[in-house]
């Protein structure tokens, strides 16, 4: 039987990369850092043997990772938006913010790409940095991996990567994605009783 080890994913090597582009993040406590009241809903996407990721700056909050061996070793990365308001099971908040990638490839070209699943979906559709990151960096499996789904208290934006530096390369469309999940959360005000 052939054992396979993937190897402790560096996220202090990935927080001194980003580091070099003036993003503010550091190693997180999963303790202190995550409100008491979401540790229970965050322990799947945060508590993993590699730690996780603080971000302090952009509009992602956390990021962790969990190591995957399945038809070769790899690390999935999630990057939590966190809101008090959403709830998995909800469908509505699955319409809302439910987005898959889909693209076409002739030849090693992006004929064509665009999100689909949700009202996120048509606002990342429409977001020409999203757009403009896809058709030149399609060919990367890490951009091709990435998919948005709501997840209790939070929204996960989710990819794989091999090495730390593939998750940099796409950290700036990541960043794009959930900034435009904070706008549509902030013009919708999920879950508010504006009955008042």
């Amino acid at each position: 039987m052939l054992l396979v080890t993937l190897p402790i994913l560096q996220i202090k090597e990935i927080i001194d990369l980003l580091g070099l582009d003036d993003i503010k993040c550091r190693i997180g406590s999963f303790h202190s850092d995550i409100p008491l009241r979401y540790r229970p809903y965050f322990e799947k996407w945060l508590a993993n043997r590699d730690g996780f990721i603080l971000m302090l700056s952009g509009s992602i909050d956390y990021v962790g990772s969990e190591d995957v061996v399945r038809m070769g070793p790899f690390h999935n990365i999630y990057c939590l938006v966190q809101n008090h308001y959403l709830v998995e099971k909800d469908l509505n908040h699955q319409n809302l913010l439910n987005s898959n990638l889909w693209y076409s490839l002739t030849d090693g070209t992006v004929n064509e790409a665009g999100w689909s699943g949700s009202i996120l979906a048509s606002k990342l559709n429409n977001d020409h940095r999203i757009s403009n990151f896809l058709f030149e960096n399609l060919k990367s499996e890490v951009t091709r991996t990435i998919s948005v789904r709501v997840v209790n208290f939070a929204c996960l934006i989710e990819c794989r990567i091999w090495h730390p530096r593939e998750f940099v390369f796409v950290y700036e469309l990541l960043d794009n994605i959930a900034m435009n999940i904070r706008d549509l959360l902030g013009d919708l005000h999920v879950g508010e009783n504006i009955n008042r």
